[in-house]
């Protein structure tokens, strides 16, 4: 059985089930998976047998050391072969499951999603590829608070950088034993009381970096909002983003499939929060109808605190082709 046929035979809410047995904490993030598996059922399957790192996706259990063990815990996980190729590729491969495992279609099927997504973030998703690019060191430009934390983390790191290896300066990739050496470096009273302070500005201009990626992403592509009149989200004590897609795959069922999403899967809470602005996009080809629009409002209205200041917004995106894309931000 391959990838692709499990799927094919396995329902999302079983899945669910899973992987939040697996890992309550999960459940937050149960609408990237849901949009991640739809995404998936939807692709056509093509074996990678060049490039590919594993011809087949293999679970099996891998015992923790000594110093992984979590107390009272099992002493073992399962491990799942399918990490770092395409999906389409994973998809075309067939399922192996070890001689001392027992697992239903279903476990297998939330072992093998969590494996190729990562909290569920869907493979074509922008945002979460700029943000990894980010996590490596890849910063977006057009972000001034980003590149800003950056230069300020590198010259941290440059300030204990041993002057024999001042060709290094301004790198991220230093070798093993110059790491060693900076961090072996000793410290007194006044660096230590420097690092605080930079360390302290890092993390403000880390902070002011997401909230500029919202603005940007609530700014883009529409007249709904101003860059001026979203300011505030600087001076906001709390401050929360959700993103929603549908992945029907058909025009006439994407709002159903974001009510579904919305109602079922989202599990958390608003209730610290008292504005919130709503973004709905849509390709040009596909916009939204009046009665598309009463339906979304209506449910965000009875999902968020009736107390709730909401603002809706309305911009386009030609990515989206006959989907609808949901940018929630709580404040």
């Amino acid at each position: 059985m391959t990838l692709k046929e499990l799927f094919d035979r396995c329902d999302f809410t079983d899945i669910a089930t899973n992987l939040k047995r697996f890992n309550p904490e999960q459940a937050a993030t149960m609408t990237r998976f849901k949009e991640a598996f739809d995404t998936l059922r939807n692709l056509e399957p093509k074996l990678d047998t060049e490039y590919s790192c594993y011809q087949a996706i293999e679970l099996s259990k891998s015992y923790y050391d000594e110093f992984e063990k979590e107390e009272g815990g099992c002493d073992y996980y399962i491990s799942v072969s399918c990490g770092g190729d395409y999906w389409v590729s994973d998809l075309a491969k067939e399922i192996i499951l070890a001689d001392e495992l027992t697992l239903t279609d279903s476990e297998i099927a939330a072992h093998c999603l969590w494996e190729m997504t990562f909290y569920g973030n869907p493979y074509n998703d922008d945002e979460f590829a700029k943000t990894s690019l980010r996590i490596i060191g890849e910063i977006d430009t057009s972000n001034p608070y980003a590149v800003a934390a950056e230069k300020l983390s590198q010259k941290q790191t440059d300030n204990y950088l041993p002057k024999q290896f001042k060709e290094y300066r301004g790198k991220d990739a230093l070798p093993l034993e110059v790491w060693d050496l900076i961090w072996r470096r000793r410290k007194n009273r006044s660096k230590r009381k420097r690092d605080y302070r930079q360390d302290k500005r890092i993390k403000t201009l880390e902070h002011m970096a997401i909230i500029e990626d919202i603005i940007q992403r609530l700014t883009a592509k529409t007249e709904s909002f101003s860059r001026a009149e979203l300011k505030y989200l600087f001076n906001a004590k709390l401050i929360s983003e959700r993103r929603y897609r549908s992945r029907s795959y058909d025009v006439g069922r994407r709002i159903d499939y974001l009510v579904d999403l919305i109602t079922n899967y989202e599990s958390n809470n608003f209730s610290d929060y008292t504005h919130f602005l709503l973004m709905f996009r849509t390709s040009s080809d596909y916009p939204l109808d009046q009665r598309e629009l009463e339906v979304l409002q209506n449910l965000f209205s009875h999902r968020l605190p009736a107390s709730a200041n909401i603002r809706y917004g309305y911009g386009c995106d030609e990515k989206l082709e006959t989907e609808v894309g949901i940018l929630l931000i709580c404040s």
